[in-house]
């Protein structure tokens, strides 16, 4: 009997539609409590290709709402695209996954071939810009989100229908209360990840009856939905401008990502990552490695280094310690570099 004999036997999707779900290729924004549930649900559903885009580690606070992980990879500190690459691979190992260890930026939507993008993002700085990204290289992208006993999920397709700032005309004062630690209930996830997931599935077998202006909402706690009708906004300054944020060279040096624990920055004085990797091979101090970035421990604590300079720094407490290890590896960069 097929694999996915269970959801071909589904009318709406039989056969064809299947064939369609083994073809497509899915860039999943955010891989944390809504993105480890609908990777999960996509790979078991035989979507051919998972692009996985999430800079975090593991850690043990995720284990309450994210699926795809465990005690070990947070005892690990584990990247969470690496460790949700492990686990995906042995729930479907016939699904390809691309793993970017980064955050959100306009190269990855250039540089990847995608059906639909997902976004399981937890911060409306990063929903801005990916809902600008889809407004500039027109693409679909399914937005959802979760708060409290609350959850939102909605087809966007910004070019001819609304954008995210036309759902949310307040988006500027959402931004600011991105670094706000919300609370959510566990069971709410996989309710609302379900309902992007199987919207998903919908997208890429049947696109042409999507419904693009209707947001639902749902409480988990009093067992309720609502469908409201969205209207795209004439006098949207995000959606008739269609203009990207400003260049990281214009932006803070040292940038948080916020709920995260982390900062990132772009090292200034870097050298190849071979020189790196052979001197942190050579302390003991590497923990992974692939031929765009190098994960390593610096004054026990994780940090991320890219090809390109982007340095992602985790589990600092403030600014003040974020400044702190940004310095010391600032420092270890020219040792580095004057010992090559």
């Amino acid at each position: 009997m097929d694999r996915y004999d269970r959801q071909e036997r589904v009318q709406q999707i039989g056969p064809t539609g299947q064939a369609k779900i083994n073809q497509a290729t899915v860039l999943i924004v955010g891989v944390g409590a809504l993105g480890s549930y609908a990777a999960s649900l996509l790979a078991r559903a035989g979507v051919h290709r998972l692009i996985l885009v999430d800079p975090d580690v593991v850690s043990e606070t995720n284990l309450q709402r994210q699926a795809l992980f465990t005690e070990e990879d947070a005892k690990k500190q584990r990247l969470k695209v690496l460790a949700a690459n492990q686990h995906l691979q042995a729930i479907n190992s016939t699904v390809e996954v691309i793993t970017i260890p980064a955050p959100l930026d306009e190269n990855i939507v250039k540089d990847y071939q995608f059906d639909l993008c997902l976004d399981c993002l937890d911060n409306y700085q990063g929903r801005d810009l990916l809902n600008r990204l889809a407004i500039v290289h027109h693409f679909d992208y399914l937005f959802a989100s979760c708060a409290g006993n609350y959850g939102n999920v909605m087809a966007i397709s910004p070019t001819d229908h609304p954008c995210l700032n036309c759902v949310f005309p307040n988006l500027k004062q959402l931004m600011q209360t991105d670094c706000d630690l919300i609370g959510v209930n566990t069971a709410l996830v996989p309710i609302v990840a379900g309902m992007q997931a199987s919207l998903a599935l919908h997208y890429l077998v049947d696109q042409a009856h999507i419904d693009f202006d209707h947001l639902l909402t749902v409480d988990n706690w009093s067992m309720t939905a609502t469908k409201f009708k969205i209207k795209k906004d004439g006098a949207c300054q995000t959606c008739q401008s269609a203009s990207i944020p400003l260049d990281e060279e214009s932006e803070p040096k040292l940038k948080m990502l916020c709920g995260e624990d982390a900062y990132y920055t772009n090292l200034e004085g870097m050298v190849s990552l071979q020189k790196w990797q052979a001197y942190l091979s050579k302390k003991k101090l590497l923990r992974g490695r692939s031929p765009l970035f190098i994960h390593f421990t610096w004054q026990k604590l994780p940090v991320s280094l890219f090809k390109n300079g982007r340095l992602i720094m985790y589990h600092l407490a403030n600014t003040d310690q974020a400044n702190n290890q940004l310095a010391s590896i600032t420092h270890l960069a020219k040792q580095i570099k004057e010992e090559g």
